[in-house]
């Protein structure tokens, strides 16, 4: 389940989904506004922010290109880019091109 939250919406968008769509490409089946220039990881116009919609953190990883653009925007410090993995605990920046939705219910705020 993904939750869809942003200001130029009356109301959130809760929707059902089976993994391994891109966030992106969920954006775009459902119409939801969004800055992205590239679609590739590059450009970094799709970050959101993902909350987990559960009590226990659960430990991601992050690719290259989304750590190299979080890094250059300052949304990722050198300390953390060291990690090999993150606890995904809120808000946790994702660009919305390379996040892969799983079963795991979050809220995209963005």
């Amino acid at each position: 389940m993904v939750t869809f939250l942003t200001p130029p919406m009356q109301d959130k968008l809760v929707v059902e989904t089976s993994p391994g769509f891109s966030l992106l490409e969920l954006m775009d089946r459902y119409d939801l506004p969004k800055r992205c220039v590239c679609g590739e990881g590059k450009c970094g116009a799709c970050a959101v922010k993902i909350v987990p919609m559960r009590r226990k953190p659960k430990w991601i990883s992050i690719g290259r290109l989304e750590r190299i653009q979080f890094i250059r925007d300052g949304k990722l410090s050198k300390a953390e880019s060291e990690q090999l993995m993150f606890k995904d605990i809120p808000p946790r920046w994702r660009l919305a091109c390379q996040y892969i939705v799983s079963d795991e219910p979050i809220m995209v705020v963005f």
